[in-house]
């Protein structure tokens, strides 16, 4: 007599499914994608990365948010979104990775019509006025204007 015994695969999630950027606006991305296969073992996490134009590397992936998905079995094909503080004037690029007790997934980063999932914030007007501003003469009918720029108020 010979026993047949089916084992279910169990391993790292599949990588999201259409990831986009639902809205791009100077304070704020919304992104969403759809949930993938967690190959029998439930997702506990979605990180959202990003790569910021204006970073001293702007190749450099930055964790941009966390979602835990408490252990709660999803089946794939659940849309999931992330908000997500950016800054103006600043191209960002989205990539998302699925996490269950197994691994991670290989990062996502585009929609399901090969439109990759980046934002490019629009210009705003600072909300204060620079400081130390002085000037100093240059060349003859030439006068340089100095400011002390202070980024992390700016916007």
């Amino acid at each position: 007599m010979i026993h047949q015994v089916s084992l279910p695969f169990t391993g790292r999630p599949d990588l999201p499914d259409d990831v986009r950027v639902v809205s791009c606006v100077a304070k704020f991305a919304d992104l969403s994608w759809v949930s993938p296969d967690d190959n029998n073992s439930p997702i506990i996490e979605y990180i959202v990365y990003y790569t910021d134009s204006s970073a001293p590397d702007p190749e450099e992936l930055v964790v941009g948010s966390r979602l835990v998905a408490r252990g709660q079995r999803s089946s794939p094909g659940t849309t999931v979104s992330a908000v997500i503080v950016t800054r103006p004037w600043v191209e960002y690029k989205f990539y998302v990775v699925a996490i269950n007790a197994l691994g991670e997934s290989e990062k996502a980063s585009q929609a399901n019509d090969g439109t990759p999932a980046v934002c490019q914030t629009p210009q705003t007007a600072p909300r204060r006025n620079p400081e130390d501003v002085c000037t100093r003469l240059g060349r003859p009918n030439q006068l340089v204007i100095v400011w002390k720029v202070n980024n992390t108020n700016l916007h």
